[in-house]
């Protein structure tokens, strides 16, 4: 037994004549549904509001254009940015959280790896030329809670640090006097270099680093070389409406009505005109309208 208005299957004549008296009612909102939903990016409980019929219609009126939990998300975000701050007390939380995961995990911060200054990139060019990479275990960034060391010799419990300008800011160098306290407390040694000295003058801040490699006490070798930096993350590019081009054309092949490039629409609404061209498409002469709006403002 199936639903003459829109086709959906039942058991028994009773469910069926039932939706059917509640289908007869509401069958000519469906693509009133379709369009409030992709055009006016209204989520399901505003269309039930607004057309004044049940969420579970909605969702069935939607069928395959329904979004998925990621484009939902993202939509939500964008209109609605208030209702997604958080407080300072929360703010708080999930820095300390952030903090405590960091130092558990020194290894999975990738961020970090990936900030690779001028000046570290060539101490790290230099290491490897002279094949320190063989000699020392290196570690780049790290992990010294709740600080960073740039260049970290394992074995011999040695820090350098490359400090950029940055660094004579007074809450900066007060944050470096806490480093350095709690790397000589716990038993490293510290040399910090800046970035010029780096740029200009290697060579010198090779031979004071081999010296005092020479003189640091060696602690037994597990390893050599240096550890790898992680890919840097690529941010995606969307759109003012925070949708990715993936995201867009996924939408697009989601819908039932196929549609037709900008071009070709645009030629047959000066031949069909809106109301002709929505019969065409099976839609309102309103969403034709709204196709073209939508096609000129996602780009395509």
């Amino acid at each position: 037994m199936i639903c003459k208005y829109c086709e959906k299957k039942f058991k028994n004549e009773s469910g069926l004549n039932s939706h059917m008296r509640n289908c007869k009612k509401t069958i000519t909102l469906k693509p009133i549904v379709i369009d409030l939903y992709i055009n006016d990016y209204l989520n399901i409980k505003e269309i039930s509001i607004k057309l004044k019929i049940n969420k579970t219609k909605v969702i069935e009126y939607l069928g395959e254009n329904k979004r998925n939990q990621s484009e939902a998300n993202i939509l939500a975000h964008k209109k609605y940015p208030d209702s997604f701050k958080h407080s300072e007390e929360s703010k708080k939380i999930m820095r300390e959280k952030r903090l405590k995961w960091m130092k558990n995990n020194p290894d999975k911060t990738a961020w970090r790896l990936s900030n690779l200054s001028y000046p570290e990139k060539l101490m790290l060019d230099k290491f490897i030329e002279l094949e320190y990479d063989k000699k020392y275990l290196i570690i780049r960034e790290k992990s010294f809670f709740p600080y960073f060391i740039d260049f970290a010799f394992e074995n011999e419990k040695l820090a350098i640090e490359v400090d950029g300008s940055q660094h004579l800011l007074p809450e900066r160098m007060e944050s470096d006097k806490l480093k350095n306290s709690l790397l000589l407390n716990n038993g490293w040694s510290v040399i910090r270099i800046s970035e010029n000295e780096v740029k200009n003058n290697i060579e010198n801040v090779i031979t004071i680093i081999t010296d005092k490699l020479n003189k640091c006490k060696k602690i037994e070798k597990i390893n050599v070389g240096i550890v790898k930096e992680r890919k840097k993350y690529i941010k995606k590019e969307r759109n003012e409406n925070g949708f990715t081009d993936k995201q867009i054309n996924s939408m697009l092949n989601q819908r039932k009505a196929k549609r037709p490039s900008l071009l070709e629409l645009e030629k047959e609404i000066k031949i069909l005109g809106l109301e002709g061209t929505g019969r065409k498409y099976g839609v309102t002469g309103n969403s034709i309208k709204k196709w073209v709006k939508t096609y000129k403002k996602i780009g395509l």
